[in-house]
């Protein structure tokens, strides 16, 4: 299921978990469009955290 909704002028879009992956991993997609107005590609570092029941995921400048 894709959902897109506008609230506080951002965009919201609801995704599955395509897969996990191993012991460790964990595979979710997110919209191409954040990759590409956050500048993330491939082979770039993700800094994760959790905030209570949040996930807030960052691109990690070198």
């Amino acid at each position: 299921m894709s959902c897109n909704m506008v609230s506080n002028s951002e965009s919201i879009e609801i995704r599955k978990v395509q897969a996990l992956t191993g012991d460790r991993s964990f595979t979710l997609v997110f919209p191409k469009q954040f990759a590409v107005e956050l500048g993330v590609g491939k082979g770039d570092f993700l800094k994760c955290q959790i905030f209570g029941k949040k996930l807030l995921v960052e691109k990690v400048e070198p």
